[in-house]
């Protein structure tokens, strides 16, 4: 029997892989925004304190960052199929165990093994992409990638609706119907793959002392942020001081251990080592600085909540375009070209915010300050679009035959580092009376820090223009 193929030669069920693997990204992304809407909703009903309410986000981050190098390798080592469909039945599984909580402290529960499921969707579902594409993998990671802003999208909108017209609950049971028809779907037609590593045991022992020092260091921040600033408070210094101590720790153990979460050896290798510096210093100050646009809005410009959440949207959508085109341009372009650009377009538009302009007019015509701030975001969205498929496939052409472990390492240092540069900034925000100008003056310092990337991204190979290099020679 002759399989039906494309233009190209892919097998045409190679593309339905790819819807099931989107959709999974899909709903994760929908799931990492939609509970934002609901924050004091979830108060008032779960006579809960904001506090809780912000540890539950906290667990939720944690678990997702963790999980991830342990999934890749896991992927890599036991099969891709396997590991998706676990990840897909925690998804769902604690999705409707948290629509059914009784309380905040069955809800963070819940939500934590929702969150081991959906961190470990992107590591397993990329390996299976560039197994299934080969070398045409770079598009369509790069297109896998692009669906996140489009759950970015839908989130907070469809959220809204169901907390004004349902209960909070169905912001989890949505996406019980889709984990469902993944979970039939990709038994049906994941192609199986056999382990490449054998079954060689799993370093719980070292995720474990990577989530207890991470959580220790971001429970410090928060304690002191919560007190105004106060860092002499000694709780702060006793868990900062445990969570330094648990992360040596974890790299003594991982260094000694058979079967470690991380190799460190390939960790130590500089190109590797740039490549997730790089991710780090780029997810500290990118996420921060999109997860607190709608709160500058308000206190820098009186906006309403909608006001604020709506100048969101332009990001989203260009950061999808740009996301799109840079995939298809990347054999071009090679991968240092575009991440420059996304660190510039960031960096520069970091810079616009910290200014602060309140009167704004381009050629003599006065242009509200929403408008404004629209077209700030949406540049700062394309400046991600651009550099997100490029830094993706950079990092992943290291060390090609282990996709979904460098996937996993990869999202756990741009997620940590986003999760501390989110801890850093309601820390520096504490110690300012003036909220407005303290968001300037952190915007000014993420801009400052994005130039950081720059260096480090001329130590990453640019394997895809060295690629290129011998056919512009033979052209």
């Amino acid at each position: 029997m002759t399989t039906a193929r494309d233009s190209f030669g892919a097998p045409r069920r190679a593309y339905l892989i790819f819807a099931i693997m989107s959709g999974s990204m899909l709903i994760a992304s929908i799931d990492g925004s939609i509970v934002s809407v609901a924050l004091p909703t979830l108060e008032t009903e779960l006579h809960t304190s904001l506090a809780w309410i912000g540890w539950m986000l906290t667990a939720y981050a944690l678990a997702g960052v963790s999980v991830m190098p342990l999934a890749g390798k896991l992927s890599d080592e036991w099969g891709r199929k396997r590991v998706f469909l676990i990840s897909v039945a925690l998804f769902t599984g604690g999705s409707i165990a948290s629509g059914l909580a009784p309380n905040i402290y069955v809800l963070m529960v819940c939500r934590t093994i929702q969150a081991l499921g959906g961190g470990a969707f992107f590591p397993s579902a990329v390996g299976i992409i560039s197994e299934t594409f080969g070398a045409r993998r770079q598009t369509f990671v790069g297109l896998f990638s692009s669906v996140v802003p489009l759950g970015s999208i839908i989130g907070p909108n469809i959220g809204g609706v169901i907390v004004d017209h349902l209960s909070w609950r169905w912001l989890f049971f949505v996406n019980a119907p889709t984990g469902v028809v993944l979970l039939l779907a990709g038994l049906r037609y994941l192609p199986k793959n056999s382990p490449r590593g054998g079954r060689r045991g799993l370093d719980l022992r070292g995720t474990g002392l990577f989530a207890g020092g991470v959580g220790s260091i971001l429970f410090a921040m928060a304690s002191a942020a919560n007190s105004g600033g106060y860092m002499r408070r000694p709780e702060v210094w006793v868990l900062l001081a445990l969570g330094v101590a648990l992360l040596v720790i974890f790299w003594r153990h991982e260094s000694r251990t058979e079967t470690p979460l991380m190799d460190l050896q390939l960790l130590k290798w500089r190109p590797l080592l740039a490549a997730n510096v790089y991710n780090f210093v780029y997810g500290a100050c990118v996420f921060g600085f999109f997860q607190f646009i709608p709160y500058y809005a308000q206190v820098g410009y009186g906006m309403s909540a909608s006001q604020s959440g709506a100048i969101l949207s332009p990001r989203s959508v260009t950061m999808a375009l740009f996301a799109v085109a840079s995939s298809f341009l990347i054999v071009r372009t090679g991968y240092r070209r575009p991440m420059l650009a996304a660190s510039l377009i960031l960096s520069l538009s970091l810079l616009l915010l910290g200014l602060g302009l309140r009167h704004i007019s381009i050629f003599g015509q006065g242009i509200p300050i929403s408008v404004w701030l629209g077209l700030v975001v949406g540049f700062a969205g394309a400046g991600f679009g651009v550099g997100s498929p490029a830094s993706t496939n950079a990092t992943l052409d290291l060390v090609p035959g282990k996709a979904a472990a460098i996937t996993g390492i990869r999202g756990m240092f741009r997620q940590t580092g986003g999760a501390i540069g989110t801890a850093v900034v309601v820390l520096a925000l504490s110690l300012t009376p003036d909220k407005r100008e303290g968001m300037q003056h952190i915007f000014l310092a993420l801009s400052a820090g994005l130039l950081l990337t720059i260096p480090l991204i001329f130590m990453i190979p640019d394997t895809a223009w060295e690629r290129r290099r011998p056919k512009q020679a033979q052209g």
